[in-house]
């Protein structure tokens, strides 16, 4: 797996504020340059180590690294200067050393021993799960075609170009049916499967909109102030007073997300598998593509693994939604969101 440092973009102009990092086989490395007479101080706490600074500008940051050793690192203001708390994985290690001319304090981060030098284990196969929206009692948008057929048939059809490839595939649905009666349980069913057993969450869902609109978009989860979007959340999660209810719960899941530095991290590879994803279906079919964006939608919440809401098309626009109910776009469709999730697990990002 190859690990990719987050959130890095854009900092470099915030000189003391931002160290450098780089990675080695077993080892990350930070560089904090020192202005001036500045001095500091290390600690340990547990499996955070504390780096307290003296005569240098007050600095809030909250940086995702995600190396084999780090998960990250934070900075707040303290008196007469900034305190740093660097986040380290389990079985590490660390040394620091003091450099001059000019002044650097370089931490370094090691993987154990014992991790380093064991036998690598066979890497566990990549689960894919595949959620049709809808389903049973909700048939979803209703225009030239059903919502529920539609995705169910491009879950299908995934599914089988996937397993073609060596991957494995869980499906939430694998005919015309609901989970829960409830709504609000049917969905917490769906999303209790975006687990840590598995690799990666796909939900997969059609639009409608009042007025034309045609086009591919796809979600991550997060908080948005985009009333359409709000509304959109509102129906995928039940629509109605249980809509509303189930969104607002998942903004205050969004708004707590904000300060947990893993869920940050998998926040931004759900980000990446959203990006490959809209690549490859737009170019396979040639649709419109209405970009990657965030939405509370209660279905991927609370996943614990890279995950999204893809959104294959417009059921009543007039050319589009009679698309939707061939085979051939079908296949296209499939084919694309097939590519898009070969090109992210290819990629190294997946979390496993």
């Amino acid at each position: 797996m190859r690990y990719f440092l987050a959130l890095m973009v854009g900092l470099s102009c915030l000189g003391f504020a931002q160290p450098r990092v780089g990675t080695e086989s077993g080892l990350t490395r930070l560089v904090f340059s020192i202005p001036g007479e500045a001095k500091f101080s290390l600690s340990r706490q547990g499996n955070e180590v504390v780096i307290r600074f003296w005569g240098t500008p007050p600095r809030t940051l909250r940086t995702l690294l995600n190396t084999p050793q780090v998960v990250g690192y934070r900075a707040a203001p303290s008196p007469g200067g900034s305190t740093y708390v660097v986040t380290l994985k389990a079985g590490t290690s660390y040394r620091t050393q003091a450099l001059s001319n000019p002044r650097r304090l370089v931490l370094e981060v090691q993987s154990s021993v014992a991790a380093r030098t064991r036998p690598r284990a066979k890497a566990p196969a990549p689960v894919v799960v595949l959620d049709p929206g809808h389903g049973g009692l909700d048939p979803g948008a209703v225009g030239f075609v059903r919502e529920e057929e539609v995705v169910l048939d491009i879950a299908l059809r995934t599914k089988r170009l996937l397993e073609a490839r060596g991957i494995q595939v869980v499906l939430t649905r694998s005919s015309d049916r609901h989970l829960s009666a409830s709504k609000a349980t049917d969905l917490g069913m769906r999303a209790a499967m975006a687990d840590s057993k598995r690799t990666l969450f796909v939900s997969i869902h059609a639009n409608a909109a009042e007025r034309a609109a045609q086009g591919i978009e796809v979600y991550y989860f997060g908080e948005t102030i985009d009333q359409r979007l709000l509304s959109k959340a509102i129906l995928e999660n039940g629509g109605g007073a249980l809509g509303q209810r189930l969104t607002q719960e998942a903004r205050s899941v969004a708004q707590r997300l904000m300060s947990d530095l893993l869920a940050q991290a998998n926040l931004k590879f759900s980000e990446q598998l959203a990006l490959k994803t809209l690549r490859a279906m737009v170019h396979e079919t040639g649709a419109v593509s209405r970009g990657v964006q965030t939405a509370p939608f209660y279905v991927i919440r609370n996943a614990r693994i890279p995950a999204i809401l893809v959104e294959v098309g417009f059921v009543n626009h007039p050319s589009e939604g009679k698309k939707l109910g061939t085979s051939v776009y079908r296949a296209q469709l499939a084919s694309g969101l097939a590519k898009g999730i070969m090109a992210f697990l290819n990629s190294g990002n997946a979390q496993r």
